[in-house]
């Protein structure tokens, strides 16, 4: 054995990315980062004019996870330097064009560049939509789905139509249970 060659580390090196945000005081760090935690953005909201017999989509939500922490997580790097803007601005055109046409403006600026207010989009998958799944719909169209409909989950994402920032906020199912369809089915035979 030759005692001339050496093993390198299997682990690479942090880099630091190019661009960075412009530093901020802690103070100042903790406040955007509570403040993005609690946003109304995971929170599908039916508005007054949108109400449909006394149904609204925060009862029709099941299995709802918010993806909060990952949000923070996601942000923390980018202030602190480990993740770079290009990582993180890289919304597909797709969901800046969904974001354009089917998005709901939330009350939330965005967290990166600050020019903008988010844009929420909500994409709905499921075996019971077939062509539908995969698309974009708004709260109302959510809740006209839901009471047609077997289950299909939803997935939230917001996006900020100027840097491209995008972050899945909310995911959840909507829709009526098997055990409801198959209770309505016997009752009919």
């Amino acid at each position: 054995m030759s005692q001339g060659k050496c093993i390198d580390s299997i682990y690479r090196s942090v880099r630091r990315c190019r661009r960075t945000l412009p530093p901020r005081s802690p103070e100042s760090r903790v406040a955007a980062l509570t403040r993005a935690g609690t946003s109304t953005l995971a929170r599908v909201t039916v508005q007054a004019g949108e109400r449909q017999q006394g149904v609204d989509s925060a009862t029709l939500r099941r299995a709802v996870v918010d993806y909060a922490l990952q949000r923070r997580a996601k942000l923390a790097d980018v202030y602190a330097g480990r993740a770079s803007l290009h990582d993180v601005c890289d919304a597909h055109p797709y969901l800046l064009r969904a974001a354009k046409y089917h998005g709901r403006p939330s009350d939330v600026s965005c967290p990166v560049c600050r020019k903008e207010q988010l844009t929420e989009v909500h994409y709905v998958y499921g075996d019971a939509l077939k062509a539908v799944s995969g698309q974009a719909k708004s709260p109302r169209e959510l809740v006209d789905m839901a009471q047609r409909l077997r289950e299909f989950n939803v997935y939230v994402v917001e996006v900020c139509r100027s840097c491209g920032w995008n972050h899945l906020t909310a995911s959840f199912v909507m829709g009526r249970s098997a055990a409801t369809s198959s209770r309505r089915r016997a009752a009919t035979e």
